[in-house]
């Protein structure tokens, strides 16, 4: 869960979304951290339906706090399940991070994840690896 206490120096999320996710039955954790001129957020648990709008609030609120030339790194690899309603969210917030020169990076460690990025066509929406080192080093684009 996302709490105060879990809160790395110098991020945070608002209380209403840290309250959020202290609900029983919200099944999704993070940890967010500054990695150079990067935001990473660790998530792990499940996003699907019943909690995929405090996903998009996460989402959101990391995407604020990364500062332009930065990187917005969601690291999905910790998750056991993530809905297409998941990616949907990840693409709506690429493109609005692009608005702000900002790159979103999703990456997963999870084949399934790769899969679903290429098939879906999301591959020209957002860019995709198979680890953070990767993630933080693709500056091409």
């Amino acid at each position: 869960m996302a709490t105060t206490k879990d809160r790395p120096t110098g991020i945070q999320l608002s209380d209403e979304l840290a309250s959020a996710m202290t609900l029983p039955g919200y099944g999704l954790r993070v940890v967010l951290e500054r990695s150079g001129s990067a935001m990473v957020v660790h998530a792990g648990g499940s996003v699907d339906a019943s909690n995929v709008d405090v996903w998009r609030r996460l989402v959101d609120e990391a995407a604020r706090i990364t500062t332009a030339p930065g990187s917005l790194i969601i690291d999905t690899s910790g998750l056991e399940f993530m809905a297409v309603c998941a990616f949907a969210v990840l693409v709506e917030e690429a493109v609005r991070c692009r608005e702000r020169g900002i790159r979103l990076r999703l990456v997963s460690n999870q084949r399934v994840a790769a899969r679903v990025v290429k098939v879906a066509g999301l591959d020209s929406e957002l860019s995709f690896s198979a680890n953070i080192d990767d993630a933080m080093g693709d500056t091409t684009g």
